[in-house]
């Protein structure tokens, strides 16, 4: 069984509580955050005080299954809820893992939502039920999606320990593959704190062991890390080429959207702004989560600001503004939102955005962007249309038969 910050002592679901504080009450989050609350407690005291609490004549019962009922009935999330509450009356006695699949899918249609701090809460709550003996593989796929929640909410810390758990569950299980998945995880940590030797030193030798077992997936994620690391170094040229090579290996939609979004980045820093429109365009029409989509829009401010185009930078923030953005992304947005702003006139402005980011990222110790900011704040305001977005990086040309590619894609989804 596992413990973390997730699972500690206290207030079980604090943060269900924390959203539903600042939700407007009759709204649909509200509504959402409320059912899976009750969901969620009352499997905590189905636990510790047996079938009792899911009799159907129960004052508690009833309120639960009002709850989720509530839901509209298009929402996936009810027939999840309603799904855990079913099995827990159908059991006749206390029995945890026929419930943890369906606790997983719920998980998964909060963090598709970018609901990534409750979806992290429930990721955690399997993590704190589940047994490896009998549960181990979902317990493996709950700690690598509770890492991931962790690292985008910026709680790197949190997902090192995680990504460490999954690492040493799944060499105990012999399950190399795991194995690989918790590297590459801690080697995305690194990158994210800017310590790109040890995620080059990580990821060289995940990529090498997975293409010789044929783990197939773990090759892909690797070489789209490596992509990362590439474009960090300055190569954006091969970074774009490690992306598209992963995509051409990957199959999972999730990392297909997370490699395309990628791509588009990297292709804005070149300057081949066609192409980034391309692949952003790509992933509007075909992403599979809010999260994806809401990084593609990210990626689109940036496209708008780095290509001088005043339209499309402000058509872009108006998309997003209302938005609540996962914290790494936030920073991102950010940084890119004042390059626009000050480009097109209002230094002032992007100062204050910059100054913004600069205690956000300080905050999540993500110390690259912090150095991106200081690096605009000492910026004169003449200085800002020379900056390194207006002109091509000079490898990136070993990139352009991406380009051709992406159109196709861009043209079949249009």
């Amino acid at each position: 069984m596992i413990r973390s910050r997730a699972t500690a002592p206290g207030l079980k679901h604090l943060v269900f509580f924390e959203v539903l504080e600042e939700a407007q009450e009759h709204t649909h989050r509200y509504d959402a955050t409320t059912a899976g609350l009750l969901v969620l407690r009352l499997l905590d005291h189905w636990k510790l005080a047996g079938p009792v609490m899911v009799e159907p004549e129960s004052v508690s019962m009833k309120s639960v299954r009002d709850a989720v009922m509530c839901l509209e009935a298009n929402d996936p999330s009810r027939e999840l809820l309603l799904g855990v509450v079913n099995a827990m009356q159908t059991l006749r006695e206390v029995d945890i893992p026929p419930i943890l699949p369906r606790l997983f899918a719920y998980a998964g249609c909060l963090e598709q939502r970018a609901e990534l701090t409750l979806a992290a809460d429930v990721y955690g709550t399997i993590a704190r039920l589940a047994e490896e003996a009998f549960d181990g593989d979902l317990l493996l796929e709950s700690l690598l999606r509770l890492a991931y929640c962790q690292r985008t909410l910026g709680a790197l810390p949190e997902a090192e320990r995680s990504y460490a758990d999954v690492g040493r569950i799944a060499k105990k299980r012999k399950d190399v593959a795991g194995v690989m998945r918790a590297q590459i995880g801690i080697a995305v940590v690194a990158l994210t704190r800017g310590n790109l030797p040890k995620a080059e030193e990580v990821l060289a030798h995940v990529a090498t062991e997975s293409a010789r077992a044929g783990c197939r997936p773990e090759h892909a994620r690797a070489l789209h890390v490596q992509a990362t690391v590439a474009f960090r170094r300055g190569a954006v040229g091969g970074a774009v080429r490690l992306g598209y090579a992963a995509l051409q290996l990957t199959e999972a939609p999730r990392e297909r959207d997370l490699i395309l979004n990628d791509i588009a980045a990297y292709l804005i820093t070149t300057g081949r702004h066609a192409a980034a429109r391309d692949a952003l365009m790509i992933l509007e029409a075909t992403a599979g989560s809010e999260i994806a989509r809401l990084a593609a829009r990210v990626n689109m401010v940036a496209l708008g600001a780095r290509a001088k185009d005043e339209g499309l930078f402000r058509s872009a923030r108006t998309k997003i503004d209302a938005e609540t953005l996962p914290a790494e992304l936030r920073v991102n947005y950010l940084i890119e939102s004042a390059r626009g702003i000050r480009c097109f006139g209002d230094a002032d402005a992007a100062t204050r955005l910059l100054e913004e980011a600069r205690d956000l990222a300080t905050a999540l110790q993500l110390n690259r962007s912090v150095f991106e900011v200081d690096e605009m704040l000492a910026e004169r305001p003449t200085d800002v249309r020379a900056t390194r977005g207006d002109t091509r990086v000079p490898d990136s040309d070993a990139a352009g038969d991406v380009e051709e590619a992406l159109r196709a894609m861009a043209a079949a989804v249009a």
